[in-house]
């Protein structure tokens, strides 16, 4: 923080004149404080506002030992539910060696290749990698459906927020999914979700 404002402080033995001690320098710090600290330090105080759904998954997860102030509790909750969305995006891919056989590779060696250039989307799971199989077309380029490289290499997040952002409805168009807008060959509808990958991950 900016205009951090320090004092010595000569701590008595005598706990009430601790107490009174220290809430005089804290006193003294405040009204020296500047306007945007003091905003910092209330903003700070602020009570978190846990969302109601991470509430009860926290509550199913923890049973009896379940309370408000349990944080660890809370971020278990938040933990398991994005493991259990991992697990979701995974449920239908297939491995290294049968990506390379339902595309015709040579070499399992050349769908890494594709996977690190942008062209394949997988996620390394248990040491292994995963390819979702709603990505392949054996009509489009290269096997996979049409304009899926420029996608990918479009949005400048971790492979898992990828999977995520292409399996996730998104309200701009009418809750319909980036691989369902993807199959759907519209040109404009993929080049306005160009535009909406443009703008994932970039800071506001």
């Amino acid at each position: 923080m900016k205009n951090t404002v320090i004092h010595s402080i000569e701590i008595p033995k005598d706990r009430d004149k601790v107490a009174k001690t220290l809430l005089h320098h804290v006193a003294t710090s405040l009204t020296e404080a500047s306007t945007e600290h003091l905003e910092q330090i209330a903003e700070s105080l602020k009570p978190k506002v846990i969302d109601p759904a991470k509430k009860a998954l926290a509550k199913k997860i923890a049973g009896d030992d379940y309370s408000e102030g349990n944080l660890a509790v809370l971020e278990l909750a938040n933990l398991e539910r994005y493991y259990q969305r991992r697990r979701e995006l995974l449920a239908r891919s297939i491995t290294t060696p049968e990506v390379a056989k339902l595309i015709g590779c040579q070499a399992i060696t050349t769908v890494h290749d594709r996977r690190k250039a942008g062209t394949l989307l997988g996620l390394k799971d248990n040491g292994v990698y995963r390819f979702p199989l709603w990505q392949f077309d054996p009509e489009g380029d290269d096997g996979v459906i049409d304009r899926l490289p420029e996608l990918i290499k479009t949005l400048q997040i971790c492979d898992f927020a990828k999977l995520n952002w292409f399996s996730k409805p998104l309200r701009a168009f009418e809750n319909r999914t980036p691989f369902e807008i993807l199959k759907s060959g519209n040109d404009r509808g993929i080049e306005d979700l160009l535009v909406e990958a443009r703008g994932v991950g970039v800071a506001q």
